[in-house]
């Protein structure tokens, strides 16, 4: 119990200085968005620097709740679209959508249970700014997609502004305080696909993968999770830009490793060269392609002549057709080779 009061006491110290938050804001890039949503986006943000003067915590929290609704708004009007069969082929960022709010849910169980939510006044506000901003996004979606997926942009470069501020005035003290359980379970858990679904502008290699041992961690992690929904929302305004996770290069290095491994067993063709429209979009095929086929004549020969032979010493008597099909699935899958061969 004592333990408890004295970390209570030691948020409470935890301080975020307004000014520098814009000061912050005013020295990088800055981010280029009409008027009609440049204005309310400065009041939202003055607003909030009054409401919760002196209470970080509870102004994360706040803003964790109502930073879930652009991208359930956005999934909302994917799938109207979709059903009215106006745009079916970006139905596929409803999955890259419903990650982000996947992310910023942890977020907020992250202020939850850091207390930014004890307040009743808070919670009240918090929910009910929440159902308000679900609407406004869902009819500024409707008015124009590239405004919506602006303002969000906005709305989490401030974001990142907001924690990197947060982070640096804080340091000292937050190392000293653990993480919470959940933020642990999240960034460091065993299952990472939907963390990787939603940063769109990383590539094969470069994946985040946060190394949360207090509570300075964890604010830097959200603060970089914040920086890649500015990315994606970036993203989402590009004519022609397919958005597109770490996750789709995995799938397409899946398929392009099994069909060499089957081109050499079954002695399949090459693979192609990708078409220059596919190329203009994942440039990163082309050398993957190359790869691929040097790894394809690779493959040792022994391989193809040993899989049936050791599967018939292992289990006499199997009938040939179960023989060719075990033989098919072992020689697609090298960690099976290795544990037969």
């Amino acid at each position: 119990m004592e333990e408890c009061v004295n970390y209570r006491q030691k948020l409470k110290q935890l301080q975020l200085d307004n000014d520098k938050v814009w000061e912050r804001e005013n020295n990088r890039t800055q981010i280029e968005a009409p008027f009609v949503i440049k204005a309310p986006y400065i009041v939202l943000c003055l607003m909030l620097d009054s409401l919760f003067d002196g209470r970080p915590l509870e102004r994360f929290w706040f803003l964790e709740t109502v930073a879930r609704m652009p991208y359930l708004s956005y999934v909302t009007m994917l799938h109207l679209y979709e059903s009215f069969g106006w745009w079916r082929r970006a139905a596929a960022v409803k999955r890259v959508h419903f990650a982000e709010e996947w992310n910023e849910f942890h977020h907020l169980l992250t202020f939850e249970a850091l207390g930014g939510d004890r307040s009743w006044a808070t919670r009240f506000l918090a929910q009910h700014a929440a159902i308000v901003y679900y609407w406004v996004l869902v009819l500024m979606w409707l008015l124009s997609p590239t405004l919506a997926y602006n303002f969000s942009e906005l709305i989490e470069a401030h974001a990142v502004d907001t924690y990197g501020e947060f982070a640096d005035a804080n340091e000292e003290l937050m190392k000293e305080l653990p993480a919470p359980g959940i933020a642990i379970q999240y960034w460091m858990g065993g299952d990472m696909y939907l963390y990787d679904e939603f940063q769109t502008e990383r590539r094969l290699g470069d994946e985040r993968r946060p190394n949360i041992t207090n509570l300075y961690d964890v604010i830097c992690a959200i603060r970089d999770d914040e920086a890649e929904h500015v990315a994606t929302m970036a993203a989402c305004q590009k004519k022609g830009t397919i958005v597109s996770s770490i996750n789709i290069e995995r799938g397409i290095l899946a398929a392009g490793v099994t069909y060499l491994l089957t081109s050499k067993l079954f002695e399949v063709g090459d693979i192609p060269e990708p078409p220059e429209q596919i190329l203009a979009i994942f440039p990163w095929l082309a050398p993957l392609a190359v790869r691929l086929n040097e790894l394809r004549e690779a493959v040792p020969e022994e391989w193809v002549e040993r899989v049936p032979q050791v599967i018939q010493d292992i289990f006499p008597g199997l009938p040939e057709v179960f023989v060719s099909a075990l033989t098919s699935i072992i020689r697609q899958f090298p960690f099976l080779l290795d544990m037969f061969l």
